[in-house]
């Protein structure tokens, strides 16, 4: 990309009047800098080994020195604004896979293939895209879905999935670590990749939904190794209704409590599967028995 075009897209500053004309990659990282590179300073302390990297163009957001006149520097106001208008000009004619947000964290654990970016974090999948010439981009931001005119939604395919428990499901003999109330969800992510020919695994797993097992002093144990059970990352969104429901009717002979940031001492009383909307709780470090302890 040309300098000047870099500094109309990122709406920035040029400060000097540099030797080099273009950029070819785009990172934050200044492990991976190379020659060629457009830098995005976060840091101040990595502009010499930027530099030394090779790096064409630096884009900062606070004051710096320009201790090297012949590659680009570049102040911008917003970084995000910047890297989001740079991939628009990139990607105008980009194929743009759009889903839910569970969809498409299910795509992102179950990804094989480096051409495949999911754009979850904004920012840096952002950046990861721009430097792929084949690439796959699913996303479920509102913002990219109403900015791209090369859109296409990923519809859900017919699928064999069984429930093996609250957790977990089977497809074709594998187990999955996969509640079975995100059926829909998983048939949409295998429709992803099987219709373009993409590689993907089924050993994955997701944070949503996630189960940790406790024992009473709220410390965590082994899967399947107590009767409490805590099932965190649940959110209060379009999706939380419908895991309710599938959490009550498959706890029906359990006793199960709702908690939310508001209600943490509900976790004070007796129970078996506790749903944790919207909160973290802070479990207590195991301590190991000793020889003589009972």
């Amino acid at each position: 990309m040309k300098i000047e075009t870099l500094v109309n897209l990122t709406g920035g500053e040029l400060l000097n009047r540099p030797y080099i004309s273009e950029v070819v990659s785009f990172t934050t990282d200044v492990e991976e800098v190379s020659r060629g590179s457009c830098f995005f300073l976060l840091n101040k302390e990595d502009i010499k080994q930027a530099i030394r990297n090779g790096a064409y163009a630096i884009i900062t957001d606070k004051n710096v020195e320009i201790i090297d006149k012949e590659i680009a520097w570049i102040k911008v106001e917003n970084f995000k604004k910047a890297v989001f208008n740079i991939f628009k000009y990139e990607n105008l004619k980009t194929k743009i896979y759009t889903t839910d947000k569970i969809t498409t964290s299910i795509i992102k654990s179950m990804n094989l293939e480096k051409k495949v970016v999911v754009i979850e974090d904004e920012f840096q999948d952002l950046l990861r895209a721009l430097n792929l010439n084949e690439k796959f981009i699913v996303t479920s931001n509102k913002e990219i879905q109403e900015t791209f005119a090369n859109i296409e939604e990923i519809n859900s395919k017919n699928i064999m999935l069984t429930m093996k428990s609250l957790f977990k499901s089977e497809y074709k003999g594998n187990e999955l670590n996969l509640p079975y109330v995100y059926k829909e969800n998983f048939s949409k992510a295998l429709n992803f990749f099987e219709s373009n020919n993409l590689r993907y695994t089924l050993e994955f797993e997701i944070e949503r939904f996630k189960p940790i097992f406790i024992n009473s002093n709220f410390e965590e144990v082994e899967y399947g190794k107590s009767e409490k059970v805590l099932i965190t990352n649940l959110k209060n969104d379009e999706f939380l209704i419908d895991e309710l429901n599938y959490i009550i009717q498959n706890t029906k002979h359990a006793n199960t409590i709702v908690v939310d940031k508001y209600h943490k001492n509900y976790l004070k009383n007796k129970f078996n599967f506790a749903a944790l909307i919207d909160c973290d709780i802070e479990l207590n470090e195991r301590k190991e028995k000793g020889l003589f302890d009972d």
